[in-house]
């Protein structure tokens, strides 16, 4: 974990993170199948996407409770990405 974000923020962006990825094969599942999408996976798409976007609020509160711009988002992504990447690959777990 990169000493500059606390913990808390570092979850928190990463969980983000693997959302983004979610919703993303969700997204290419659904174009895949178009007009043939059953209700249930609408549903649980949806029900993603509104998860997704209160999780997002939670984030862009921490950030700014913790001196953090969330116009910064991108790049303190790029860095919990990368240092999840560099974990796995010393053997460690990568958070799920």
């Amino acid at each position: 974990m990169p000493e500059q974000l606390p913990k808390e923020i570092f979850n928190m962006i990463s969980d983000r993170s693997t959302q983004i990825k979610s919703l993303n094969s969700y997204a290419k599942a659904i174009q895949a199948v178009s007009g043939k999408i059953p209700a249930h996976i609408l549903e649980d798409f949806i029900e993603s996407l509104r998860s997704f976007n209160s999780g997002i609020a939670c984030l862009e509160l921490e950030l700014g409770d913790n001196g953090y711009s969330f116009d910064d988002l991108a790049y303190l992504t790029a860095i919990v990405d990368a240092a999840e990447m560099d974990k796995s690959r010393a053997g460690g777990e990568k958070t799920p």
